[in-house]
């Protein structure tokens, strides 16, 4: 089925130019497909995005979204374009911006963002609700040494309670060492900084595993 296309003027040039409106369709009509390709008039998107002339002509003039051209007379706007500025984020406007890179956000919030999430890090860090990488490394590697010394400890109690044959011994031995390995293995790959993250230095936990065990 061949494609139909409309003419709209070009705001930038004030010349009427061809425009494709897709492919002619039972289940779509004329004015649906001229909204879809072309562009919507606000009378259109005020029905679209279910609010009033004043509040939509407001937004559009705060963050300075221009028409895509003009039909009958009246200015036309792409969908996509006015979209991002009347829709609601579904998540919450501080998930939303922290998504963000960096270079999206205007420059006056910029500064005022982080230096409020700046503030909210120190509180939460001060109520103990949020601990710096390198405190929990640090208390990580403390319980590390603890299940190393317990585990220590009952090879000990093990061999004073029963005798154990050579092999036996050396069983438990290679048991003990491939769990404090894989569980060193696991604490690692835990504090892994992502590739895209730039690591903090800090402390690895240390004297976890007894060579000699």
């Amino acid at each position: 089925m061949a494609r139909a296309s409309a003419k709209v003027v070009d705001p930038s040039t004030g010349k009427a130019v061809k425009v494709d409106v897709g492919r002619g369709s039972a289940s779509i009509d004329e004015e649906s497909r001229l909204m879809i390709f072309q562009g919507c008039n606000t009378t259109q998107l005020c029905t679209i995005f279910r609010t009033d002339p004043r509040t939509l002509m407001r937004k559009l003039f705060e963050n300075n979204v221009r028409p895509c051209g003009v039909r009958n007379g009246s200015d036309i706007y792409h969908i996509a374009d006015v979209a991002p500025y009347i829709v609601k984020p579904h998540q919450g406007i501080e998930e939303a911006i922290l998504k963000m890179s960096h270079h999206d956000l205007p420059k006056d919030l910029t500064k005022e963002f982080w230096a409020g999430q700046r503030s909210k890090q120190d509180f939460l860090e001060k109520a103990g609700r949020l601990w710096p990488t390198e405190k929990v490394v640090e208390r990580v590697s403390e319980l590390l040494k603890l299940v190393k010394m317990s585990t220590l400890l009952m090879n000990d109690a093990v061999e004073r309670q029963t005798e154990l044959t050579e092999q036996q011994r050396s069983i438990i031995k290679s048991l003990t060492r491939g769990m404090l390995e894989d569980l060193m293995k696991r604490v690692e790959e835990q504090f892994k900084p992502e590739e895209h993250v730039q690591a903090i230095p800090h402390g690895q936990p240390e004297e976890v595993i007894d060579p000699d065990l």
